[in-house]
């Protein structure tokens, strides 16, 4: 089973959604099925970043999964699948020009 030191690809703070279609083209070229992601010394991940790596683990066929995750990252994690979270509905919002 391959694993994956984020800290090592990604640096402390995850934030941008390239840097993670980056990460996820270099998963795929991987022959092992299985992969650990290890979240090490990751110190956040923005909601962006969040979404992304879900929305990309959930396309892989690879299995995944994630160790050591601080607090604040886990959290990050659960604010982005959460059930309640807040959309907005661009087409019921009236741009006025002053």
């Amino acid at each position: 089973m391959k694993q994956i030191e984020l800290f090592r690809e990604l640096g402390s703070n995850v934030v941008t959604r390239h840097s993670l279609d980056t990460l996820f083209s270099k998963i795929k070229k991987y022959k092992s099925k299985e992969l650990v992601v290890d979240f090490n010394k990751v110190n956040f991940v923005s909601r962006s970043g969040a979404d992304e790596y879900l929305k990309l683990k959930n396309s892989t066929e690879k299995v995944i999964t994630e160790i050591n995750m601080s607090d604040e990252v886990k959290d990050m994690f659960k604010v982005v699948t959460s059930p309640n979270q807040v959309k907005f509905n661009m087409t019921s919002v009236k741009i006025v020009t002053i």
